[in-house]
């Protein structure tokens, strides 16, 4: 099978690295993928140093009518029979592309877990019946049907993380005494996924645990504002702002707890990459989240906006370290069985092989 990958975001987050997961696995199961994605992009720039197909489209902005034009003739030299959209702006540039190729298979991933907007453009957008819709949790997927999708448009398919060799991972160098304990999160710094919670339930820590430090893995628009609350409660210089980073995964394997205070969140990769790990997680109870973390089984689950919750599931963590290692094993082992890219890939074919009408591998 011929696909194409298709992702219009400039920076790195954890869509493309789905699309990158997507990418490598999907040989295996009989497809030849295909990435298109901006020129110099993150995306472009990852596919390259891997040595995966990739070509790069410029779209100026979702309504790029010249790029769709430029995408659909890609397609059709390329021989490309199914399309696979990641984003929201690849979203609406897929289907415009489509108007010139009308026999092309389309298939739309949706990560987030609020509605799309209700405006009559959106309603074009999400109440075609030549797309099928994967979800990457059932939390998405009851959106997506709230919203008007045909129930047999839209399935599941849980997003994926490799499993990693924790030992092969180099120690990062970090700007804590040796010795201190460390919670930490990785995000976008952006409201929906609720470092400012943390902030709150850290400060509420501090005053009672001395050899304690808070790692924020993450950039985004809302980072001065957080940097300023972090000073505002008396926190700042036990909390490191540590950016956008390549080493995430080194710098997880150093946290003693995970937490992720979401208040939106459709999946968390960042938090499968932490339980893959098997560090021990916190999480809101928000969105998908719960579909990963069983709670009191591999992670506790607390109230999204809630810090008093969100510090007391901490504390417990901290101090009871048999209890926190139990729960991180359990965690990790969660992830191997259903969270695995192969099987996100495995299932992602099993869709495509549907919508091309070859049945199922």
């Amino acid at each position: 099978m011929n696909v194409a990958q298709l992702d219009t975001q400039r920076h790195w987050r954890g869509g493309e690295q789905q699309v990158l997961y997507l990418a490598r696995h999907l040989p295996a199961y009989g497809c030849r993928p295909l990435i298109l994605c901006q020129p110099h992009s993150a995306l472009w720039q990852r596919a390259a140093a891997l040595e995966v197909p990739a070509v790069a489209l410029r779209a100026r902005h979702e309504l790029d009518v010249l790029a769709a034009w430029r995408l659909a003739r890609l397609l059709r030299r390329q021989g490309i029979a199914l399309l696979h959209m990641h984003d929201p702006h690849a979203h609406t540039l897929g289907l415009l592309a489509g108007l010139f190729l009308p026999r092309l298979r389309k298939v739309v991933s949706r990560r987030v877990d609020f509605p799309p907007a209700r405006h009559r453009f959106n309603r074009w957008k999400y109440q075609r019946r030549d797309v099928q819709y994967l979800a990457v949790s059932e939390a998405v997927r009851q959106v997506l049907l709230a919203s008007g999708v045909a129930p047999h448009q839209v399935q599941t398919v849980y997003s994926g993380v490799e499993l990693p060799d924790a030992t092969a991972l180099p120690p990062p160098s970090l700007p804590f005494a040796p010795g201190t304990r460390l919670i930490g999160t990785v995000g976008h710094l952006a409201g929906h996924k609720g470092q400012r919670y943390l902030l709150e339930a850290f400060r509420l820590l501090a005053s009672e645990v001395s050899d304690l430090g808070l790692v924020l893995v993450g950039d985004g628009e809302l980072r001065p504002a957080l940097q300023a609350q972090a000073r505002a409660l008396g926190i700042a210089e036990r909390v490191w702002f540590a950016g956008f980073r390549q080493d995430v995964l080194a710098l997880v394997r150093c946290l003693t707890v995970f937490a992720f205070p979401s208040v939106l969140e459709g999946l968390g990769t960042s938090l499968l990459d932490a339980m893959a790990l098997g560090k021990p997680v916190v999480a809101s109870r928000a969105g998908g989240i719960p579909e990963v973390v069983q709670d009191g089984v591999s992670g506790l689950l607390v109230p999204p906006a809630d810090p008093p919750a969100l510090a007391a599931a901490l504390r417990y963590l901290l101090f009871h370290p048999q209890q926190a290692q139990r729960l991180g094993e359990a965690g990790r082992q969660r992830v191997a069985r259903c969270f695995t890219a192969a099987r996100m890939a495995c299932e992602t074919a099993q869709v495509y092989r549907r919508v091309l009408g070859h049945g199922t591998p």
